[in-house]
C-alpha cells in the first residue's frame, strides 16, 4: 500500500446533480456526517481497476486467478468474455484522469452524463457503462456476495466508532481547520481495494465530497477506520486555498523557501490523526497511534517537527499562522553535525 491518500479535486461546471440524488443502491448507514454504501456498480469498477493494475504489473488478474477461479471457469463464455473485454479496455488506459474522475462521480450520483457539455466525455461514460454492464454478470456470480458481506462488516465496525466519536470530531475539526463543513452527509463508497492507496476523496465544483475506502486494506481496520473516514472528510477543510493552506504558504514565503510537495496534506494528516487520538483519549480508550506514525508516513524530519510544534496550536497556545511559522522554521533548521 502506498502511504499517501490520493486527492482528486476537479472542476465540473454545470454537470452536478444533487448530492443526495438516489443511485443504484440504498445507503447501508447514514449519519450526520457520512452516508456509507456498498454499491455493486462501484465495486465492479474497483475490481476492474485492480485487475488492470495487476495486468500492467504482469501479475495475474486477482479475479480469474484467485479462489474465485473455479467459479469464473464455470461461467458461460459470454460472461467470461465480458469480464475480460472490460479488463482489456481498462488496461489500454486511453481515458484521461479527468474522465476517470467523472466515471467515479457518475457512479456516486454526483454527475449526470446527459448534462455534460463535452461529447467526448459523454461518450466515454457511455462506453464505460457498457463495459461495466458486460463485466457485472461474472462479478455478481463469483465475487459480489462475499465482497458485499465484507463491506457491510467494515461499515458495521465504523458505525460503532461513529456512534461514540462522530459528534465531537465533526465539531472539533472545522474549528481546527477554520473552515465549516458543507454538503453533508459525504457519500462513502466501500469497496475492496480503492487503489492505489486504500482510500481517497474527490470533489466536483460544489460543496460536497465523495470518498472511496477499502474494506480489506490492513491499515483501514479497527479504530483506524474512524481516522480514515475523517481524514478523507477533512480534505474538504484543507484545500490549498483554505486557512491552513494559506497559513503554510505564507510561512514558507516569509522563510524564503519552497514548500515540499503536498505539504498541506502532510499537516492535514497530523491534525486529523491527532484530533482522533485526543478524542479517543478523552473517552478513556486505550492509547491510539495515528496513521501518520503507525505507518511512518512522510519523512522522519516532518513527523518529529510537526509533533513538536503543532500541538501548541491545537491546545490554543499558538495561532494557526504562528504554528505554521514554527513548523517551517523547524523543518528548515540546520541539522546538527
Amino acid at each position: 500500500m502506498k502511504t499517501t491518500f490520493l486527492v482528486l479535486v476537479v472542476t465540473i461546471a454545470r454537470v452536478v446533480a444533487a448530492a443526495q440524488q438516489p443511485t443504484g443502491s440504498a445507503a447501508e448507514l447514514t449519519t450526520t456526517q457520512f452516508a456509507f454504501f456498498s454499491d455493486l456498480a462501484t465495486n465492479v469498477n474497483d475490481a476492474l481497476i485492480a485487475a488492470a493494475i495487476a495486468r500492467r504489473a504482469q501479475q495475474p488478474d486477482p479475479f480469474a486467478s484467485s479462489a474465485d477461479k473455479a467459479c469464473f471457469d464455470r461461467l458461460p463464455s459470454t460472461d467470461r468474455e465480458g469480464w475480460t473485454r472490460a479488463v482489456d479496455s481498462y488496461v489500454a488506459g486511453t481515458s484521461t484522469n479527468f474522465q476517470r474522475v467523472l466515471r467515479r462521480l457518475e457512479l456516486a450520483g454526483l454527475v449526470r452524463r446527459d448534462e455534460l457539455s463535452d461529447a467526448t466525455n459523454r461518450q466515454f461514460l457511455e462506453e464505460a457503462a457498457a463495459l461495466r454492464n458486460a463485466a457485472t454478470p461474472a462479478y455478481r456470480q463469483c465475487r459480489w456476495l462475499a465482497q458485499d458481506a465484507r463491506n457491510r462488516r467494515w461499515i458495521n465496525g465504523v458505525a460503532a466508532l461513529l456512534a461514540v466519536h462522530e459528534a465531537a470530531l465533526r465539531q472539533q475539526l472545522p474549528e481546527l481547520f477554520k473552515t465549516p463543513w458543507a454538503g453533508l452527509p459525504f457519500r462513502v463508497d466501500v469497496v475492496d481495494t480503492a487503489p492505489p492507496t486504500g482510500a481517497d476523496s474527490a470533489g466536483p465544483d460544489f460543496p460536497t465530497l465523495h470518498i472511496l475506502v477499502s474494506s480489506s486494506n490492513s491499515a483501514n481496520q479497527d479504530r483506524a477506520a474512524l481516522e480514515i473516514v475523517f481524514h478523507e472528510a477533512s480534505h474538504f477543510l484543507a484545500t490549498p486555498d483554505s486557512p491552513l493552506g494559506k497559513a503554510l504558504a505564507s510561512a514558507f514565503s516569509d522563510a524564503g523557501v519552497a514548500p515540499p510537495r503536498d505539504f498541506v496534506h502532510q499537516v492535514h494528516f497530523f491534525m486529523t490523526g491527532e484530533g482522533v487520538r485526543r478524542e479517543m483519549t478523552r473517552g478513556g480508550e486505550p492509547p491510539y497511534t495515528p496513521y501518520l506514525y503507525a505507518v511512518k508516513l512522510f519523512s522522519d524530519k516532518f513527523r518529529e517537527a510537526v509533533s513538536r510544534t503543532w500541538p501548541a496550536y491545537m491546545d490554543g497556545k499558538r495561532t494557526l499562522e504562528e504554528a505554521a511559522g514554527d513548523l517551517v522554521r523547524a523543518m528548515n533548521a540546520p541539522q546538527p553535525r
